[in-house]
């Protein structure tokens, strides 16, 4: 499975949780995303907005939340739900910045 920075999947958890999303958008490297290694960088993508000045919203797919960055199993994504947009994307970057103060 070819995976790409900016791609939102639905995924299935370990331990499903009511209320935890099921959805994640890709954020490691394209590098990384190429790799061998079994995980990818990634961010719960929510239906509502949590009202966090750290979660982005998506047009197509609901709020990013950036405080909830974590290793995704590649076996545990499904089928492609869709990409954001270059301008998504930059709001993620800046939110992803802002709270690892890069």
């Amino acid at each position: 499975m070819t995976l790409h920075r900016g791609e939102v999947y639905a995924y299935t958890p370990v331990l499903p949780r009511p209320g935890q999303s099921l959805s994640r958008l890709v954020v490691s490297a394209d590098a990384l995303n190429a790799s061998a290694i079994p995980v990818v960088l990634g961010l719960q993508v929510v239906d509502r907005d949590p009202g966090s000045l750290l979660s982005v919203h998506l047009e197509d797919h609901g709020w990013a939340v950036v405080t909830t960055i974590e290793q995704v199993m590649r076996r545990r994504l499904g089928e492609l739900a869709g990409s954001i947009s270059g301008d998504e994307q930059r709001s993620v970057d800046n939110a992803l910045r802002a709270a690892m103060d890069l």
